[in-house]
């Protein structure tokens, strides 16, 4: 059986036989899988009158444990929302009542956000749903192979987030 990379992974050693495709053959697929599962997430969210970003913020406060609070540098670090963003969707999330911010007690012009009881209790509707419809993804999938591929691609990001690029030199100095 062949997948959508796989005719791509063909045209390409056709097209530039000199080059080889073999990395795009494992980034081509993650791209793919994650633009597949961006449409499915948004389609399941949706009816909880949330999008990604919206849900991952609020999933995040909720994982942070009592009194599921954190700054806004803290929620963008350990959420899968990017940093430029995040001002704007603390504020969606607030006009939706489902966190509020507060003052950082301990540092006078910093905010803290804090998950609201709403808040909280859509964040653990949002997160059964979620791991449920990923569940139902990889159910043809044997869970040996989930676990291989789950310990494969974390040895991918660990090598990925370890690499030393333009753009993180620039961010350290």
């Amino acid at each position: 059986m062949t997948d959508s990379i796989s005719i791509l992974l063909d045209e390409w050693r056709r097209a530039r036989p000199d080059l080889d495709p073999a990395p795009f053959a494992i980034f081509g697929r993650i791209w793919r899988l994650s633009a597949n599962l961006s449409n499915e997430s948004a389609g399941w969210l949706a009816p909880l009158g949330l999008n990604f970003e919206s849900f991952s913020l609020i999933v995040t406060l909720r994982r942070s444990g009592p009194p599921y609070e954190l700054n806004p540098t803290a929620l963008y670090r350990e959420s899968l929302i990017s940093s430029g963003a995040i001002t704007n969707r603390i504020d969606r999330v607030e006009a939706l009542g489902l966190v509020k911010r507060l003052p950082d007690p301990e540092d006078r012009r910093g905010t803290i956000v804090r998950l609201t009881p709403k808040g909280r209790k859509l964040a653990d509707k949002a997160i059964e749903v979620h791991f449920r419809r990923l569940a139902d993804c990889l159910s043809a999938t044997t869970a040996a192979d989930r676990a291989r591929l789950a310990a494969l691609l974390a040895n991918l990001l660990r090598s990925v987030e370890g690499r030393e690029t333009p753009s993180r030199t620039r961010q350290k100095l």
